[in-house]
């Protein structure tokens, strides 16, 4: 695939060949019950679904790291034989959660669970599949449990998701909010929000979450983010609080 770090590539090839391999559906919800629903990726520029709040919450996730360059859910179905009743060798398919490129790392497929507990013998055998898979296509393959992660990461997660849309504002004082913390940050929230007459602090707060939505600027994400955080212009790309979690939760080496 060349350089791992995917600058200028098109993706043709891998939206065809990772489009979701099943439906969501709740047909076995009175068995495991689950939550079903769908948002519109900004970075995949498609509807994404997921059917867990597990997924959905990773999903987010990788919607704000900045590093995940693209992400395809389903994207894979995995055989696993099995031997019928009549003693014949059949197939059925596995199709395991999410596909994700990382800028420097080698692509990652993921399972997605609810906590470490979840096993068994399908699970199991699945999960030995899905390895084997993955380093045929020289991908690694983790299996994670995102609401394992501190409650306030979370929260700030699904928070900074809402703020990820580019409004026709933003363009016109991006520069003059940038320029404004590189003289005077870090500052917070509601402080900064005050010094760009004549908008106003409820027109400027929703673009400093923005900036802090598409990595921009920096702020710490173990704390709750509110008008009260405070933020500054984005520096080494290690100290992102997010690529933080994200190698020490998620199976990226450092």
């Amino acid at each position: 695939m060349g350089s791992l770090l995917w600058e200028n590539y098109n993706w043709i090839n891998e939206d065809q060949e990772f489009l979701p391999k099943r439906r969501v559906d709740n047909k076995i919800s009175w068995q495991r019950p689950h939550i079903i629903g769908s948002f519109y990726s900004r970075k995949m520029k498609r509807t994404v679904e997921y059917h867990s709040l597990n997924e959905c919450l990773f999903y987010y996730y990788l919607e704000v790291d900045v590093f995940i360059v693209r992400y395809y859910v389903q994207p894979i179905e995995v055989p696993i034989a099995y031997t019928t009743k009549g003693g014949e060798r059949k197939y059925w398919p596995h199709v395991p959660d999410v596909l994700v490129f990382r800028a420097g790392y080698q692509p990652i497929l993921y399972q997605i669970k609810e906590s470490p507990d979840y096993s068994g013998e399908i699970f199991n055998t699945c999960n030995s599949h899905c390895e084997k898979m993955a380093n045929l296509k020289n991908w690694k393959y983790h299996i994670i449990y995102p609401k394992q992660l501190p409650k306030i990461v979370l929260s700030n997660i699904q928070k900074l998701q809402g703020y990820l849309r580019e409004r026709k504002l933003y363009s016109i004082i991006r520069k003059d909010v940038m320029f404004n913390l590189t003289l005077n940050g870090p500052l917070s929230i509601e402080d900064l929000s005050h010094c760009f007459p004549p908008y106003t602090s409820v027109d400027i707060k929703p673009f400093l979450f923005h900036l802090i939505a598409t990595g921009e600027v920096n702020t710490n994400i173990t704390i709750p983010i509110s008008r009260h955080s405070e933020i500054d212009l984005k520096g080494n790309a290690t100290d992102y609080s997010l690529n933080k979690i994200c190698q020490s939760a998620f199976g990226i080496e450092q």
